[in-house]
């Protein structure tokens, strides 16, 4: 437990101003992170993020339809008789046309411009499901860790209190302790077990989880005793947030949504100006005596439909807008809350720390003065019971401290930035 202290007070002598704050490899090979290469190949055997890809995939050749247009070439062939009453003849005739739309009015363009936004959007998509995806395993992995470092606290005051159990025992037969102390006691080591067995099934659990969500990832090894956090970033708060929102999967991903939507009302209003499908035709007249090459043009005449589908557009390109703002606003809060959080639970850590040696002195003392028969039983446990739940207390403060560090990180793209 002593080491478990000193890693947490590690925290404050590490936190100079211009330290460095690229710590992911150090805890990697330390065992308190997976190491980066089997994150890249959970993320990217994810379901979620194949998922991803897929559409991605899709929308990558939708984007290439919409370059393309929707213009076709069309052929036309006619056949027909032709019969004349005076004199009586019948006539073989046919005609044979080759028509194509045109993209006027800057729609080649706009086209282009919109399968361009439509490209990027898929793309980020599929950046946003990875980091997505990380977030879920540093989660699922500080969990197990969370959960291991519990297990280890329990074990911990289960031993205790079986030595204690021990000593007490022969106390009783030595006759310096009453038969009531070691009922106590023993009722005592059932309770620490208990709470034993309780760990154990939460950390079974939460590995279990993390093994069938992302297969051959692997478990946490343990929380190594040098295990420290360095130093917040010297960049000002706002600096950073402002980098966190700009930087950030979702916020892009709305901008580009924004500008998608937007080039696609500007699309479609142009669609209110119809274009003109311009042909060539051959014709043969009876029997092949008259021949007839001219070209054909045709313009369809705008209506309410195109003027109703314009409104709509700018619509939703307006909509699209404000849920742009919508995730910057949230994001932006959501950084507030990491950020603070992390400050928050670093002095914690620190705090539980110095609390654990202090508890652990104390908790020394009365063992000592219980074993001389100069405290009674009572103040034992109570102390004893203090230890046990400072213990724990320290070892959640340090891993919450830990993942928090990591998972500001993390969203900062310091870490795991799989967007290759």
């Amino acid at each position: 437990m002593g080491k478990m202290a000193a890693a947490a007070v590690m925290i404050a002598a590490t936190g100079m101003p211009g330290a460095v704050w690229a710590q992911a490899a150090m805890l990697a090979q330390a065992g308190v992170l997976p190491l980066e290469s089997a994150v890249r190949d959970a993320v990217g055997q994810s379901p979620d993020v194949q998922m991803a890809e897929a559409r991605r995939d899709a929308v990558l050749a939708r984007a290439d339809g919409i370059r393309a247009g929707t213009a076709e070439a069309v052929v036309r062939a006619i056949g027909q008789r032709r019969q004349v009453r005076e004199p009586s003849d019948r006539f073989a005739e046919g005609q044979l046309a080759l028509e194509r739309p045109l993209r006027l009015w800057g729609k080649a363009d706009a086209d282009g411009e919109l399968a361009d936004a439509t490209a990027q959007s898929g793309q980020l998509a599929v950046m946003d499901a990875r980091h997505e995806v990380s977030r879920q395993i540093l989660s699922l992995w500080f969990g197990a860790l969370r959960a291991q470092q519990a297990r280890l606290a329990a074990q911990g005051n289960d031993s205790l209190a079986g030595e204690l159990a021990a000593v007490t025992a022969r106390r009783v037969q030595a006759g310096d302790a009453a038969p009531m102390d070691h009922e106590l006691l023993l009722a005592e080591r059932a309770r620490t077990a208990a709470a034993l067995a309780s760990a154990r099934a939460a950390e079974a659990a939460a590995a279990a989880e993390l093994r069938a969500r992302f297969p051959g990832l692997g478990v946490p090894g343990g929380l190594p005793a040098d295990a420290r956090l360095q130093a917040l970033p010297d960049d000002p708060a706002d600096a950073l947030r402002s980098r966190y929102v700009e930087d950030s999967h979702e916020f892009r991903l709305a901008r580009s949504q924004e500008t998608q939507a937007q080039r696609q009302a500007r699309r479609t209003d142009l669609e209110r100006k119809p274009d003109p499908t311009v042909g060539v035709f051959f014709t043969v007249e009876r029997g092949g005596a008259e021949r007839i090459a001219g070209v054909s043009i045709s313009m369809p005449l705008g209506s309410a439909h195109r003027r109703s589908a314009a409104v709509a557009a700018a619509a939703d390109a307006e909509a699209a807008a404000r849920s742009r703002v919508a995730v910057e606003r949230r994001i932006g809060a959501e950084f507030e809350v990491l950020y603070r959080g992390l400050e928050g639970k670093r002095a914690a850590a620190v705090a539980q720390a110095e609390a654990l040696a202090l508890q652990r002195s104390a908790a020394a003392r009365t063992g000592r003065a219980y074993k001389a028969g100069e405290t009674g039983l009572s103040e034992l446990l109570m102390v004893r019971r203090a230890l046990a739940d400072t213990t724990l207390a320290e070892r959640v403060a340090l891993v919450d401290a830990l993942e928090a560090d990591s998972r500001l990180r993390l969203d900062l793209h310091r870490m795991w930035d799989f967007d290759d």
